[in-house]
């Protein structure tokens, strides 16, 4: 057998230890192939760089292309010791066993979870791109939390019946959660699988899903039910909740991380933007100097971005927001401690515009309640979608409805903005009547 790399073809030798140390380097190329002219399949593959290493190459039934397989490197083996191992390998693929895979297969046995993620975190991709920073740290979260008895161990272990004990432990007290957790873990199980799968489609570990397995139709596991949230501010609420906000938003009266807690949710509400794309927004995507003041949004959960107009009531808070600036900072609502450099979740003070509005409020609800004074206000649904940035789902919203331009948005935004300043005037005028009253008593 002589070999097959251009520019350095040879006939079959007799390899030995001082043949083999004695095979030019590759000219040309990156390698080229020796083949022994004793031992049919048995070579050395010698690279530019000098290293050389033993290989074998035979049919193999049902493989394709003739697989090849690296023994050792010329050195760590002798020339007769790999020739030994070279036989061995031979016969086993002259009895259908295809190296590569079986390699592959081994590998796969000692997988862990926590390499399995590790790899799908740096190379999955969807339709958009790289996962999102959230999305790796929830999956992250998941398998060093949620699933830390079984992080480092090979996931060629994690078996159905597991599974189901676990999910049924996580239900008890956490049931959507437990949804969660679980789809992640379905996803990565499922990259660990496709990633080991061979070429001719054979599945060297987890031949089927466990996670999949427990959850189909007549399986041992049912998603837990999950109720679509509703909450929102009551509209007779909305007023106060604004006064509140705008009581909170005074840096006279009250310190910093209160004022910019308070006009993130105040943005939120008159925008009815998403809490980690209002919370995100930097100096550099809002534009105050402009006729028509906008601010964009690049990043989405939907993955379209999007820029809106700034209401009269939205310019008076980003100005002050603006005039507070940090330093170094370029985040419209910057945290004053931490590395992430903006406010993520402010829950004290949602916990006090919750006490006010009388019903316990997250984030989402000032999304929800946006749209309520939107509708309230007349905005027809094909200008709310837009404002809330919502995909269509029709030809007429995806191919009409659609028009980028800020200004054709303006008079909602404004509409909307005016009708919530005025329930806070309003709340005003009610509370100070109250006092004078309540004085004059």
């Amino acid at each position: 057998m002589t070999t097959t790399t251009a520019g350095n073809k040879s006939k079959a030798v007799k390899l030995t230890k001082s043949k083999v140390e004695s095979l030019p380097l590759p000219t040309g190329t990156s390698q080229a192939l020796y083949w022994d002219s004793e031992t049919k399949g048995f070579g050395v593959r010698v690279t530019s760089k000098g290293v050389r290493s033993y290989i074998v190459q035979r049919v193999v039934k049902g493989a394709g292309k003739n697989p090849r397989f690296t023994i050792g490197r010329h050195g760590v083996l002798t020339c007769d010791e790999a020739r030994k191992r070279a036989m061995a390998k031979l016969l086993e693929m002259m009895d259908g066993i295809n190296p590569q895979t079986e390699k592959k297969r081994e590998t796969a046995q000692i997988e862990t979870l926590r390499a399995v993620m590790t790899d799908y975190l740096a190379h999955k991709r969807t339709k958009h791109g790289p996962l999102r920073p959230t999305s790796k740290a929830d999956i992250e979260k998941c398998v060093t939390k949620t699933f830390a008895t079984w992080a480092d161990k090979p996931v060629a272990t994690i078996t159905r019946d597991a599974c189901i004990k676990r999910f049924r432990e996580l239900s008890k007290t956490a049931p959507a959660q437990a949804n969660q957790a679980f789809r992640n873990l379905r996803a990565l199980l499922n990259w660990a699988r496709e990633k080991n799968a061979t070429s001719d489609g054979n599945y060297p570990i987890l031949p089927v899903n466990p996670v999949s397995q427990m959850f189909k139709q007549g399986g041992m596991a049912k998603w837990n039910p999950q109720k679509a949230r509703a909450t929102r501010i009551p509209q007779d609420k909305i007023g106060a909740v604004w006064l509140l906000l705008q009581q909170h938003a005074n840096p006279d009266t009250n310190i910093a991380s209160t004022c910019i807690s308070a006009d993130l949710i105040s943005f939120m509400l008159l925008t009815g933007s998403r809490v980690g794309e209002a919370s995100q927004l930097t100096w550099d995507r809002v534009d105050l100097k402009s006729k028509l003041p906008t601010y964009h949004f690049e990043v989405t959960k939907n993955h379209n971005p999007l820029t809106l107009p700034i209401s009269d009531a939205l310019l008076t808070l980003l100005k002050r927001r603006h005039a507070a600036r940090t330093k170094g900072n370029d985040y419209v609502f910057p945290a004053l401690r931490g590395k992430k450099g903006h406010v993520g979740d402010p829950r004290a003070m949602f916990k006090r515009v919750s006490e006010v509005a009388g019903t316990h409020l997250h984030p989402h609800a000032m999304r929800r309640t946006m749209e309520d004074v939107a509708q309230t206000v007349g905005v027809d649904s094909d200008k709310r979608r837009q404002l809330l940035n919502h995909l269509a789902s029709d030809v007429h919203g995806a191919a009409y409805a659609n028009n980028p331009d800020p200004a054709v948005l303006m008079p909602a935004m404004e509409a909307i903005s005016a009708w919530i300043t005025d329930a806070g005037a309003t709340a005003a005028r009610a509370t100070k009547g109250k006092k004078k009253a309540k004085k004059a008593a």
